[in-house]
């Protein structure tokens, strides 16, 4: 759930978020433990708004193709995947799980989604026939090259508002971000088996 706001205006879009914030600030105030930074935690608490705003603004984005952003981040691996631009070739359940870090049975539903609406298809694997995998129909090529140019175009507008330094300043935050949560600093290095995770 989060808190949205109609101004237009860099300060006023500001002020209204620390107005959102407000009651949830008092409320961390309240009931934290002692040794919280809550300056840290009112950004944390902020970015956990954004992120399901991005969600939001980007589905917007693919609605007219027919899709949602996590069903086309499937497809789109299937589209890396055909390009040779993965490190597979053959997609499987189990490695769109762990390149998603998401459970087995959320990507089974997805994939079920896509081969229904005939996006996928599958067929015998190359090198055993008794196998089967899943690819990319006419159908589902087409969406995607279609589509992929809305999605870029709600990427950037998502940072439409910042000025191309602030955009390598964030570009740069985010990037620290990703690899605290990712665990790629000392903790990750005991976990190599994550290192192709993208999210």
């Amino acid at each position: 759930m989060t808190a949205h706001s109609s101004s237009s205006s860099v300060a006023s879009a500001e002020r209204s978020a620390a107005e959102a914030a407000a009651p949830h600030l008092e409320l961390m105030r309240q009931t934290s433990p002692s040794a919280l930074r809550r300056k840290s935690a009112s950004v944390g608490l902020l970015l956990l708004w954004l992120s399901d705003d991005v969600l939001v603004h980007l589905n917007k984005q693919l609605a007219p193709h027919g899709m949602s952003e996590k069903k086309f981040d499937i497809l789109m691996l299937f589209g890396l995947a055909e390009r040779g631009l993965l490190d597979v070739s053959v997609l499987t359940p189990s490695y769109i799980a762990e390149y998603f870090d998401v459970t087995r049975s959320s990507v089974t539903g997805l994939l079920d989604w896509l081969e229904v609406r005939k996006l996928l298809a599958r067929k015998s694997h190359a090198e055993d026939r008794r196998s089967l995998v899943l690819e990319l129909t006419p159908t589902g090529r087409q969406l995607l090259n279609d589509a992929l140019p809305d999605f870029w175009s709600g990427c950037e507008s998502l940072v439409a508002a910042l000025t191309p330094q602030e955009i390598a300043v964030f570009q740069g935050l985010l990037a620290k971000i990703w690899s605290h949560l990712k665990g790629h600093g000392a903790a990750g290095a005991q976990e190599p088996a994550k290192a192709r995770s993208r999210r």
